[in-house]
């Protein structure tokens, strides 16, 4: 299989994003390997769907209609766009979230905050 560039960068992006969420042992560090992994994903697709020499699919004159191979295919480029709207959707109630969690509990460390959490529950 060849892979152009374009498409190996979003892959290495995705399994450094993916081996530094299951290593960092910080939130916010995991809040950005999170956002690192979503901007991955979406050039990947988007970098699928590209061709050089393609036109828009808005097109004016009736003749690039005979070959629709020269015109770009608009849905990869829909569903990234939806795609972002949803990450950051998703990293706004994370870092809501961890904001939260921070000020009850006054600490980035994942570990120490699941102490501080099961200590207390025993309290409640």
């Amino acid at each position: 299989m060849n892979f152009h560039i374009l498409e190996l960068l979003p892959i290495i992006l995705f399994f450094v994003g993916f081996f530094g969420l299951i290593t960092s042992s910080n939130i916010m560090k995991s809040i950005v390997f999170i956002m690192l992994i979503q901007t991955a994903v979406i050039t990947f697709w988007m970098a699928l769907g590209a061709r050089t020499g393609s036109i828009p699919p808005i097109v004016s004159d009736v003749a690039y209609l005979e070959n629709l191979d020269a015109i770009a295919d608009p849905l990869p480029q829909a569903l990234m766009l939806t795609a972002v709207i949803i990450g950051i959707s998703v990293t706004a109630i994370i870092i809501t979230m961890f904001n939260t969690l921070f000020s009850k509990y006054k600490t980035t460390d994942w570990n120490t905050m699941g102490k501080l959490a099961r200590e207390f529950e025993d309290f409640s």
